[in-house]
């Protein structure tokens, strides 16, 4: 991580001048090399590719425990975190919070996502009819590593306010059955949170950086040389 954020940055945002009268496509003083020496290898740079428009792209880690979660505060953008419930919930915002003073995490603190499989239907029960649809297909309980909620976009919509209340910053939803579930999902959930104020009603700015509200890296060569 350490190796492929330098090469992201060993571009500064002007290096490309594009100047057709001279022949010259990037000015060389705007180019780094990153000079990486680590254990089991060695970079020397720079990369073969501009830097890119979001300055890096956000890193995102699945993390399940202590050991994963200092590696996102060391390393990512966003987590995406398996709850159980919103008390869990609670217990792993603050153990990751810990952990970034622990490692002495710099810039902004991290995006805590819930991972989360959902099978919705219009009444809990058509909801739970489905689920042992899908378990006798299966014939076995069906199961992911993250919670599997079964009910209607409403009691949803209640699940994720009530998380977002314990501390996490977003959701990750992965749904049972497509189209079925994600139709569900972008016809009903998200209408129902945003009655509540907990979904955007546009799209600020054009980079997945802006959509979720972390900035844009500065250049840490640029700086060097300024």
């Amino acid at each position: 991580m350490e190796v492929v954020r330098r090469l992201w940055d060993s571009w500064q945002d002007d290096a490309e001048i594009r100047d057709v009268a001279t022949g010259r496509f990037v000015d060389r003083d705007r180019l780094h090399y990153i000079d990486f020496t680590g254990r089991w290898f060695s970079v020397k740079g720079p990369s073969i590719v501009p830097r890119p428009p979001q300055g890096q792209p956000v890193v995102v880690a699945l993390a399940h425990s202590s050991v994963a979660y200092a590696f996102a505060a060391r390393h990512a953008d966003v987590v995406l975190v398996t709850p159980t419930d919103a008390g869990h919930a609670a217990t792993i915002v603050a153990e990751i919070r810990a952990t970034e003073e622990t490692v002495g995490r710099g810039g902004p603190p991290l995006r805590i996502l819930a991972d989360l499989l959902v099978l919705l239907d219009e009444t809990p029960a058509l909801a739970r009819r489905r689920r042992a649809h899908l378990d006798d297909l299966a014939a076995t309980e069906v199961t992911a590593d993250a919670a599997a909620f079964t009910g209607t976009p409403g009691q949803l919509a209640d699940l994720i306010e009530e998380w977002h209340r314990a501390g996490v910053d977003g959701f990750r939803l992965r749904p049972a059955v497509l189209p079925d579930d994600l139709t569900a999902v972008t016809r009903a959930l998200v209408p129902a949170l945003r009655e509540r104020g907990l979904f955007r009603a546009g799209y600020p700015g054009g980079t997945l950086r802006d959509l979720l509200g972390l900035p844009r890296p500065a250049n840490r060569y640029a700086a060097a040389t300024a």
